[in-house]
């Protein structure tokens, strides 16, 4: 009798039967174990829910080097403009294999489409046009500050001067990728001109100062001196930007 109440006493306890509420071991949801994708299983209590689909190890592999990659290319650029990029160099300065580029990105192209998406290379609109819903703002008001606006962006950041003197140059393994940025920004652009009236009544001046403008902007980056000024002196750039809107306000009034 005593073996069987011992061993009933022993099974008890392994299985957690006749303990009092709450001191068994069965399965507590807030204890569960959660997978951590990267470093395995996390014990303890879960804090709140677990949001979103769990990302699997090769997938967190795969954003890890697309953005090697991204960040890779954005520095060439910087040190040595866009037309001095190629896959050797890209994939020497991430420290990834040359497959991985055309796996994840389909070859050089498709790497400076996503490159644009992420450093947002071209002004926002909202950069560009500060005073289009101005209450009380003239039309002279509005030209210059998008003009000034846009020459100041480009001086300011010298990839996207390098992607306006892409358009000037003979085409490379980038240029169409380089162009279709271009294009759906232009597209941007003018779809937003074409709701103010402003933009409507003054669309060839703002051709014009817009031209002029970044050309400047070019010129101040990569060859400063231009018919005896220094683009890049910062008293200089001053005077020719309120020549600009001198322009536009004797244009436009």
């Amino acid at each position: 009798m005593r073996g069987s109440k011992a061993t009933a006493a022993t099974g008890a306890r392994k299985t957690g039967k006749g303990r009092g509420p709450g001191r068994g071991r069965a399965s507590n949801p807030a204890r569960s174990l959660v997978k951590d994708p990267v470093k395995g299983p996390i014990k303890g209590p879960v804090k709140g829910p677990v949001k979103g689909p769990v990302k699997g190890k090769g997938q967190l592999r795969r954003e890890a080097t697309e953005a090697l990659l991204v960040e890779a290319f954005g520095r060439i650029v910087q040190r040595h403009g866009l037309r001095f990029v190629g896959v050797n160099e890209v994939v020497k300065e991430a420290g990834v294999g040359k497959a991985l580029l055309y796996r994840y990105f389909g070859g050089l192209p498709g790497l400076v489409e996503a490159w644009g998406r992420e450093n947002r290379i071209w002004p926002k609109l909202v950069d560009m046009v500060p005073l289009s819903g101005a209450p009380g703002a003239t039309a002279a008001q509005v030209l210059k500050k998008i003009v000034v606006r846009n020459a100041q962006v480009h001086r300011d950041d010298p990839v996207r001067v390098e992607m306006l003197a892409d358009e000037l140059m003979t085409p490379t393994a980038i240029s169409g990728a380089l162009g279709e940025i271009r294009k759906q920004v232009g597209r941007d652009h003018a779809a937003l001109f074409a709701r103010n009236r402003d933009f409507r009544d003054h669309h060839l001046t703002m051709v014009v100062m817009m031209a002029a403008a970044s050309y400047l902007a070019m010129r101040a980056v990569k060859a400063p001196r231009f018919m005896g000024e220094d683009l890049a002196d910062a008293a200089t750039w001053t005077r020719l930007m309120a020549e600009i809107e001198a322009i536009i306000e004797r244009v436009v009034g």
